[in-house]
């Protein structure tokens, strides 16, 4: 889909404004998101779970969005963006509050529930926005932007979590619930609506829609999401452990280079991937990005020191700064219907990586250390032929390089 309803006529300066705004929205959610990584396994601890528990009560979360996400694109593409995604941010602040107020496991289990499954209305909306005010040459800047704020909220999630948890161990839900009710007023008063009513879709033409986001031409991009997604949280969750039996790493060193991470991926996303995609185009930087990431990976796997493993963390990171928000851009404009469902569709992939990742990587950690990086690099290898089969039956590797594809 190449049109862009308000790419032409919103001025630029309330697009600049729209796009900061749905920056602001993202790094919210990612940091509420991060936020319980320093502070979960105390606070679950108070009611009795282990880490079993823990594990299941952060998959629910990523299966409620594997199921929801699609849901709510598709009916941003039948009533506009803007009330889709102020739900999203209420199912996130109501999900926040109610973790922060748990007094049972089974309170746990439905805060991150609905979270889950109103907050998934979020970032695929935030997305299609972006898709939906950008031209289809500038997409993949914009991408990078969501990108880049998913990196800073990684990189500010956990700090704040740290530092706010040695006061109160439910606070920092709190604080990332009250900053995200500041982004739904800015939402409410300052966001235009990017979906004019002429451009929306129908409920039949809606549905149909959906399934043709199925064809071969997006089913291979998705694929490209999911390896992503698959690789890239089985190192999240191992890594940890990795650092310390291999390179003899303590808590806060790992912390260190996962902020690390976070800056290098917050660079490349928010600075280099416009530049990169004027030059070569999405097609052949998606090509790029999973290269390097699969280098990255086998790069951790052999590393014997922490600067190695550093190095090699980082060049993941910039491996997927290009990536995804690449692939991302080629989904949107390559969707043969609303690009909401298409991008909500994209992110269900995501979740369902989210929730296979952490249990693949953690069961082949207990057979080998390097095991789950050989096995993200084997993903990455997998992402990388499906998008080079997928640019060579589309015929683009062979145009210009900086033609919009």
């Amino acid at each position: 889909m190449e049109q862009s309803p308000l790419a032409t006529n919103l001025p630029p300066a309330r697009r600049k404004q729209a796009l900061l705004l749905l920056f602001g929205v993202v790094l919210m959610i990612m940091i509420g998101f991060s936020v319980l990584f320093p502070v979960e396994a105390y606070y679950v601890k108070q009611f009795g779970a282990d880490a079993r528990t823990m594990g299941f009560v952060t998959a629910i979360y990523s299966f409620m969005q594997f199921l929801f996400a699609p849901v709510w694109g598709r009916l941003s593409d039948r009533v506009g963006r803007r009330p889709i995604l102020m739900i999203g941010l209420v199912g996130f602040i109501l999900g926040q509050t109610l973790f922060g107020l748990a007094t049972s496991v089974w309170m746990l289990f439905l805060a991150r529930g609905l979270a889950g499954v109103l907050s998934a209305a979020a970032l695929p909306t935030a997305m299609a926005y972006i898709a939906d005010i950008t031209a289809p040459e500038e997409r993949a800047r914009g991408m990078g932007l969501i990108g880049a704020a998913f990196g800073l909220g990684v990189i500010i999630g956990p700090g704040i979590g740290g530092l706010l948890g040695d006061l109160f161990l439910a606070l920092p839900f709190f604080v990332s619930a009250g900053l995200a009710a500041l982004n739904l007023v800015g939402v409410a008063l300052l966001l235009p609506e990017s979906l004019p009513p002429e451009a929306r879709t129908g409920h039949a033409e809606g549905k149909r829609s959906r399934w043709s986001a199925f064809s071969w031409e997006i089913a291979a991009l998705f694929g490209v999401t999911l390896a992503l997604s698959l690789g890239m949280t089985g190192i999240e969750v191992t890594f940890g452990f990795f650092a310390a039996d291999r390179l003899g790493l303590a808590a806060n060193q790992v912390g260190w280079v996962f902020a690390t991470m976070g800056v290098v991926a917050s660079i490349v996303q928010g600075f280099l991937v416009g530049q990169v995609q004027k030059r070569i185009g999405e097609a052949r930087m998606t090509l790029v990005g999973l290269l390097l990431g699969a280098l990255g990976m086998l790069g951790v796997a052999f590393s014997q020191s922490p600067v190695a493993a550093t190095a090699a963390i980082c060049l993941l990171a910039a491996g997927t700064g290009l990536a995804r928000p690449a692939n991302s851009a080629l989904i949107s404009r390559r969707a043969p219907g609303g690009q909401g469902v298409a991008i909500g569709l994209m992110d269900s992939f995501d979740s369902l990586g989210r929730i296979g990742g952490p249990v693949l990587g953690g069961s082949l950690y207990k057979i080998g250390l390097t095991l789950p990086y050989v096995s993200g690099a084997a993903m990455f290898t997998i992402a990388l032929a499906l998008s080079l089969g997928w640019s060579l039956s589309a015929g683009i590797l062979t145009r210009q390089a900086a033609s919009p594809d």
